[in-house]
Protein backbone atom coordinates (compact mmCIF):
# COMPACT_ATOMS: atom_id res chain seq x y z
CA UNK A 1 0.00 0.00 0.00
CA UNK A 2 2.69 2.50 0.76
CA UNK A 3 4.69 1.88 -2.53
CA UNK A 4 1.26 2.21 -4.16
CA UNK A 5 0.50 5.93 -2.67
CA UNK A 6 3.84 6.78 -3.74
CA UNK A 7 3.23 5.91 -7.30
CA UNK A 8 0.14 8.10 -7.22
CA UNK A 9 1.63 11.17 -5.59
CA UNK A 10 4.45 10.25 -8.31
CA UNK A 11 1.52 10.29 -11.47
CA UNK A 12 -0.41 13.51 -10.71
CA UNK A 13 2.91 15.48 -9.54
CA UNK A 14 3.51 16.69 -12.56
CA UNK A 15 2.95 15.01 -16.07
CA UNK A 16 0.80 12.15 -15.32
CA UNK A 17 -3.02 11.61 -16.12
CA UNK A 18 -5.26 13.38 -18.96
CA UNK A 19 -7.30 16.32 -18.00
CA UNK A 20 -11.15 16.49 -18.20
CA UNK A 21 -13.60 17.48 -20.79
CA UNK A 22 -13.36 21.11 -21.01
CA UNK A 23 -16.56 23.65 -21.52
CA UNK A 24 -15.80 26.12 -23.99
CA UNK A 25 -13.63 28.89 -22.74
CA UNK A 26 -13.31 32.50 -23.99
CA UNK A 27 -11.16 32.73 -26.75
CA UNK A 28 -8.41 35.84 -27.72
CA UNK A 29 -9.75 38.41 -29.81
CA UNK A 30 -7.55 41.64 -28.99
CA UNK A 31 -6.12 43.59 -32.03
CA UNK A 32 -2.48 43.14 -32.38
CA UNK A 33 -1.66 46.73 -31.24
CA UNK A 34 -3.33 45.99 -27.98
CA UNK A 35 -1.31 42.77 -27.50
CA UNK A 36 2.36 44.09 -28.54
CA UNK A 37 1.49 46.88 -25.87
CA UNK A 38 1.50 43.81 -23.29
CA UNK A 39 4.71 43.98 -21.65
CA UNK A 40 7.00 40.97 -22.42
CA UNK A 41 4.09 40.19 -24.60
CA UNK A 42 7.28 39.95 -27.78
CA UNK A 43 10.55 38.24 -27.43
CA UNK A 44 13.10 40.66 -26.02
CA UNK A 45 16.09 42.36 -27.63
CA UNK A 46 18.95 39.35 -27.24
CA UNK A 47 19.11 36.54 -29.35
CA UNK A 48 19.26 33.30 -27.06
CA UNK A 49 22.13 30.92 -26.69
CA UNK A 50 21.90 27.71 -24.86
CA UNK A 51 24.04 25.25 -23.85
CA UNK A 52 23.20 21.52 -22.82
CA UNK A 53 24.80 18.50 -20.80
CA UNK A 54 26.49 20.45 -18.31
CA UNK A 55 27.30 18.63 -14.82
CA UNK A 56 27.21 19.04 -11.69
CA UNK A 57 28.05 16.36 -8.76
CA UNK A 58 24.59 15.63 -7.29
CA UNK A 59 24.34 16.64 -3.59
CA UNK A 60 21.79 14.06 -2.81
CA UNK A 61 23.70 10.56 -4.06
CA UNK A 62 27.58 9.64 -4.47
CA UNK A 63 28.82 9.46 -8.44
CA UNK A 64 25.63 10.61 -9.72
CA UNK A 65 25.71 14.55 -11.66
CA UNK A 66 23.09 17.09 -12.21
CA UNK A 67 22.23 17.60 -15.89
CA UNK A 68 21.61 21.12 -16.81
CA UNK A 69 20.29 23.28 -19.92
CA UNK A 70 21.42 26.91 -19.87
CA UNK A 71 20.03 29.57 -21.46
CA UNK A 72 21.25 32.76 -21.43
CA UNK A 73 21.31 36.56 -23.54
CA UNK A 74 23.91 36.80 -26.14
CA UNK A 75 25.76 40.19 -25.99
CA UNK A 76 24.10 40.84 -22.15
CA UNK A 77 26.46 43.52 -20.79
CA UNK A 78 27.61 42.85 -17.00
CA UNK A 79 25.95 40.02 -14.57
CA UNK A 80 23.00 38.43 -15.86
CA UNK A 81 20.48 38.08 -13.92
CA UNK A 82 19.63 34.35 -12.95
CA UNK A 83 16.24 32.11 -12.62
CA UNK A 84 16.86 28.39 -11.57
CA UNK A 85 14.03 26.63 -13.09
CA UNK A 86 12.02 23.21 -11.81
CA UNK A 87 10.54 21.23 -14.35
CA UNK A 88 7.56 18.81 -14.03
CA UNK A 89 7.55 15.35 -12.72
CA UNK A 90 8.62 13.04 -15.63
CA UNK A 91 9.58 15.85 -17.63
CA UNK A 92 13.34 17.09 -17.90
CA UNK A 93 15.14 20.16 -18.72
CA UNK A 94 14.70 20.00 -22.38
CA UNK A 95 10.69 20.10 -22.57
CA UNK A 96 10.40 24.23 -21.49
CA UNK A 97 12.45 26.02 -24.12
CA UNK A 98 9.44 27.96 -25.41
CA UNK A 99 9.67 28.98 -21.89
CA UNK A 100 12.91 29.71 -21.67
CA UNK A 101 14.21 30.85 -24.26
CA UNK A 102 11.83 33.86 -24.30
CA UNK A 103 13.01 34.55 -20.35
CA UNK A 104 16.55 34.88 -22.10
CA UNK A 105 15.36 36.40 -24.67
CA UNK A 106 14.53 39.51 -21.99
CA UNK A 107 18.08 39.18 -20.59
CA UNK A 108 17.72 36.46 -18.54
CA UNK A 109 20.06 33.49 -17.33
CA UNK A 110 18.18 30.09 -16.87
CA UNK A 111 19.46 27.09 -15.74
CA UNK A 112 17.12 23.89 -15.56
CA UNK A 113 18.04 20.43 -13.96
CA UNK A 114 16.91 17.19 -14.94
CA UNK A 115 16.00 16.11 -11.46
CA UNK A 116 15.70 12.43 -10.26
CA UNK A 117 12.43 12.14 -11.00
CA UNK A 118 13.15 13.12 -14.66
CA UNK A 119 13.48 11.83 -18.06
CA UNK A 120 11.03 9.05 -17.88
CA UNK A 121 8.22 7.18 -16.03
CA UNK A 122 10.32 4.27 -15.30
CA UNK A 123 12.82 6.60 -13.56
CA UNK A 124 10.52 8.47 -11.52
CA UNK A 125 8.89 5.66 -9.93
CA UNK A 126 11.81 4.52 -9.23
CA UNK A 127 13.56 7.28 -7.21
CA UNK A 128 9.92 7.82 -5.63
CA UNK A 129 10.08 4.60 -4.28
CA UNK A 130 13.75 4.93 -3.49
CA UNK A 131 13.33 8.02 -1.10
CA UNK A 132 9.36 8.35 -0.66
CA UNK A 133 7.32 11.03 -0.69
CA UNK A 134 9.03 13.55 1.36
CA UNK A 135 12.60 12.56 0.40
CA UNK A 136 12.15 13.06 -3.20
CA UNK A 137 10.30 16.87 -2.56
CA UNK A 138 13.48 17.35 -0.70
CA UNK A 139 15.48 16.00 -2.78
CA UNK A 140 14.28 18.75 -5.96
CA UNK A 141 14.82 21.63 -3.16
CA UNK A 142 18.28 20.28 -2.63
CA UNK A 143 19.30 20.31 -6.19
CA UNK A 144 17.94 23.74 -6.66
CA UNK A 145 19.83 25.06 -3.43
CA UNK A 146 23.16 22.88 -5.04
CA UNK A 147 23.23 25.05 -7.91
CA UNK A 148 22.05 28.53 -6.38
CA UNK A 149 25.74 27.34 -4.09
CA UNK A 150 27.43 26.68 -7.24
CA UNK A 151 26.66 29.13 -9.51
CA UNK A 152 30.25 30.12 -9.99
CA UNK A 153 31.15 26.23 -11.19
CA UNK A 154 28.08 26.82 -13.60
CA UNK A 155 29.38 30.17 -15.17
CA UNK A 156 33.15 28.46 -15.78
CA UNK A 157 31.34 26.12 -18.19
CA UNK A 158 29.89 28.91 -20.08
CA UNK A 159 31.33 30.15 -22.62
CA UNK A 160 34.13 32.92 -21.69
CA UNK A 161 32.28 36.23 -20.79
CA UNK A 162 29.31 35.68 -19.70
CA UNK A 163 28.84 36.77 -16.20
CA UNK A 164 26.23 35.30 -14.08
CA UNK A 165 24.73 37.36 -11.07
CA UNK A 166 25.19 35.23 -8.21
CA UNK A 167 23.88 37.47 -5.42
CA UNK A 168 19.87 37.46 -6.48
CA UNK A 169 18.08 35.17 -8.18
CA UNK A 170 14.43 34.29 -8.77
CA UNK A 171 13.54 30.47 -8.32
CA UNK A 172 10.68 29.08 -10.94
CA UNK A 173 9.09 26.13 -12.30
CA UNK A 174 6.03 23.56 -13.31
CA UNK A 175 3.74 21.52 -11.79
CA UNK A 176 5.75 19.66 -9.18
CA UNK A 177 8.75 21.96 -10.13
CA UNK A 178 6.56 24.66 -8.88
CA UNK A 179 6.08 23.32 -5.49
CA UNK A 180 9.71 23.11 -5.53
CA UNK A 181 10.33 26.61 -6.20
CA UNK A 182 7.80 27.36 -3.62
CA UNK A 183 9.53 25.83 -0.99
CA UNK A 184 12.20 28.70 -1.21
CA UNK A 185 9.50 31.26 -0.35
CA UNK A 186 8.33 29.22 2.42
CA UNK A 187 5.92 26.45 1.45
CA UNK A 188 6.62 23.45 3.10
CA UNK A 189 5.14 20.01 2.82
CA UNK A 190 3.81 17.68 5.60
CA UNK A 191 3.55 19.10 9.23
CA UNK A 192 6.33 16.79 11.09
CA UNK A 193 9.60 18.20 11.01
CA UNK A 194 8.97 20.11 8.09
CA UNK A 195 11.83 22.31 7.18
CA UNK A 196 11.22 25.75 5.14
CA UNK A 197 13.89 26.91 2.40
CA UNK A 198 13.00 30.22 2.72
CA UNK A 199 15.59 32.76 4.32
CA UNK A 200 18.23 33.03 1.82
CA UNK A 201 18.73 36.59 1.13
CA UNK A 202 19.76 35.58 -2.65
CA UNK A 203 15.73 34.67 -3.72
CA UNK A 204 14.00 37.48 -4.17
CA UNK A 205 10.96 35.99 -5.73
CA UNK A 206 9.34 32.71 -7.21
CA UNK A 207 7.68 31.62 -10.42
CA UNK A 208 5.03 28.83 -9.88
CA UNK A 209 3.28 27.75 -12.98
CA UNK A 210 0.47 25.04 -12.31
CA UNK A 211 0.92 24.41 -9.03
CA UNK A 212 -0.35 21.49 -7.06
CA UNK A 213 -3.62 21.58 -4.78
CA UNK A 214 -3.85 19.65 -2.17
CA UNK A 215 -2.20 15.68 -2.48
CA UNK A 216 -3.05 13.07 0.25
CA UNK A 217 -1.61 14.29 3.77
CA UNK A 218 1.28 15.67 1.84
CA UNK A 219 0.62 18.86 0.84
CA UNK A 220 -2.50 20.28 1.88
CA UNK A 221 -4.50 23.88 3.00
CA UNK A 222 -1.63 24.18 5.80
CA UNK A 223 1.17 24.02 3.03
CA UNK A 224 1.46 27.96 2.21
CA UNK A 225 0.85 29.43 5.23
CA UNK A 226 4.01 30.80 5.81
CA UNK A 227 4.51 31.74 1.87
CA UNK A 228 5.89 35.11 1.61
CA UNK A 229 5.82 36.81 -1.38
CA UNK A 230 6.71 37.98 -4.06
CA UNK A 231 5.28 34.52 -6.01
CA UNK A 232 3.77 34.74 -9.22
CA UNK A 233 0.73 31.66 -9.47
CA UNK A 234 -0.05 30.85 -13.07
CA UNK A 235 -2.83 28.22 -13.73
CA UNK A 236 -5.77 28.06 -16.65
CA UNK A 237 -9.54 27.24 -16.90
CA UNK A 238 -8.72 24.04 -18.33
CA UNK A 239 -5.69 22.91 -15.92
CA UNK A 240 -8.14 20.16 -14.33
CA UNK A 241 -6.88 16.48 -13.48
CA UNK A 242 -10.06 14.12 -12.94
CA UNK A 243 -8.25 12.17 -9.49
CA UNK A 244 -7.49 14.96 -7.49
CA UNK A 245 -8.18 18.66 -8.66
CA UNK A 246 -11.24 18.11 -10.84
CA UNK A 247 -11.59 22.24 -10.65
CA UNK A 248 -8.86 24.44 -12.06
CA UNK A 249 -9.55 26.74 -8.86
CA UNK A 250 -7.83 24.19 -6.80
CA UNK A 251 -4.18 25.40 -8.24
CA UNK A 252 -4.81 28.44 -6.13
CA UNK A 253 -5.14 27.41 -2.97
CA UNK A 254 -1.11 28.00 -2.99
CA UNK A 255 -1.74 31.70 -3.83
CA UNK A 256 -5.34 32.05 -1.55
CA UNK A 257 -3.94 30.59 1.43
CA UNK A 258 -0.31 32.19 1.42
CA UNK A 259 -0.12 35.78 3.30
CA UNK A 260 -0.82 38.45 1.62
CA UNK A 261 1.35 40.85 -0.08
CA UNK A 262 3.22 40.68 -3.27
CA UNK A 263 0.86 37.38 -4.19
CA UNK A 264 0.27 37.44 -7.88
CA UNK A 265 -2.44 35.09 -10.14
CA UNK A 266 -2.65 34.60 -13.77
CA UNK A 267 -5.63 32.86 -14.78
CA UNK A 268 -5.44 32.13 -18.43
CA UNK A 269 -9.11 31.15 -20.28
CA UNK A 270 -8.27 27.58 -22.11
CA UNK A 271 -5.12 27.02 -20.69
CA UNK A 272 -4.99 23.15 -19.49
CA UNK A 273 -1.96 22.05 -17.41
CA UNK A 274 0.80 22.25 -20.36
CA UNK A 275 -0.26 24.82 -22.42
CA UNK A 276 -1.47 22.08 -25.13
CA UNK A 277 1.58 20.73 -25.81
CA UNK A 278 3.79 23.64 -25.24
CA UNK A 279 5.87 23.02 -22.29
CA UNK A 280 6.58 19.88 -20.47
CA UNK A 281 5.16 16.60 -22.69
CA UNK A 282 5.80 18.02 -26.09
CA UNK A 283 4.93 14.51 -27.85
CA UNK A 284 0.92 15.43 -26.64
CA UNK A 285 -1.18 15.10 -29.29
CA UNK A 286 -3.17 18.29 -28.38
CA UNK A 287 -3.72 21.42 -29.83
CA UNK A 288 -0.88 24.10 -28.72
CA UNK A 289 -2.04 27.02 -27.04
CA UNK A 290 -0.01 29.51 -27.75
CA UNK A 291 -2.09 32.23 -26.90
CA UNK A 292 -1.83 31.10 -23.53
CA UNK A 293 1.63 30.50 -23.65
CA UNK A 294 1.80 34.36 -24.80
CA UNK A 295 0.02 35.06 -22.01
CA UNK A 296 2.50 33.31 -19.28
CA UNK A 297 5.40 34.40 -21.28
CA UNK A 298 4.56 38.36 -20.86
CA UNK A 299 3.70 37.88 -17.11
CA UNK A 300 6.40 36.05 -16.25
CA UNK A 301 8.54 38.47 -17.51
CA UNK A 302 6.97 41.24 -16.05
CA UNK A 303 7.82 39.50 -12.93
CA UNK A 304 11.35 39.06 -13.33
CA UNK A 305 11.41 42.51 -14.63
CA UNK A 306 10.08 44.28 -11.60
CA UNK A 307 12.19 41.93 -8.82
CA UNK A 308 15.50 41.04 -10.56
CA UNK A 309 16.04 44.47 -12.15
CA UNK A 310 13.25 46.71 -9.64
CA UNK A 311 11.48 47.82 -12.45
CA UNK A 312 8.95 50.33 -11.35
CA UNK A 313 7.16 49.95 -14.39
CA UNK A 314 6.71 46.02 -14.65
CA UNK A 315 5.88 46.14 -10.74
CA UNK A 316 2.90 48.99 -11.68
CA UNK A 317 1.75 46.28 -14.18
CA UNK A 318 1.56 43.50 -11.96
CA UNK A 319 -0.42 45.36 -9.56
CA UNK A 320 -2.90 47.01 -11.99
CA UNK A 321 -5.75 44.74 -14.10
CA UNK A 322 -4.18 45.89 -17.51
CA UNK A 323 -3.86 42.84 -18.87
CA UNK A 324 -7.51 42.10 -18.37
CA UNK A 325 -8.18 44.95 -20.18
CA UNK A 326 -5.46 44.83 -22.95
CA UNK A 327 -7.31 41.15 -23.45
CA UNK A 328 -10.61 41.85 -23.26
CA UNK A 329 -10.93 38.88 -20.56
CA UNK A 330 -8.57 36.26 -21.92
CA UNK A 331 -6.02 36.68 -19.00
CA UNK A 332 -6.68 38.33 -16.18
CA UNK A 333 -3.47 38.93 -13.34
CA UNK A 334 -4.45 39.73 -9.69
CA UNK A 335 -2.47 41.25 -6.90
CA UNK A 336 -3.10 40.44 -3.03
Amino acid sequence: MRRLVMVLVVMVFGCGSEPLPQADAKPLTASRDALVSIPGYLAGPYKPQVVDGLTLAAPELANETIELRVWWPQDAQGAIPVVLFSHGNWSDRHKYDRLLEHWASHGYAVIAPTHLDGRSMARGIFNSLRFGQLGLIDARAADLQFLMDNLGSIQAQLPQGVALQVNKLVVAGHSFGAFTAQQFAGAIASDEGAVSRAGDPRVVGVIALSPPGPMFDVIHERSWLNMRGPVLVTTGTWDTNPQFWPDWRMHLMSHETAPGGQQFALVVEGADHYLGNLICRPEREEAPQRDALTMVNAASVSFLNAYLRSDSAAAAFLQSESLQDLTGGFARLTAR
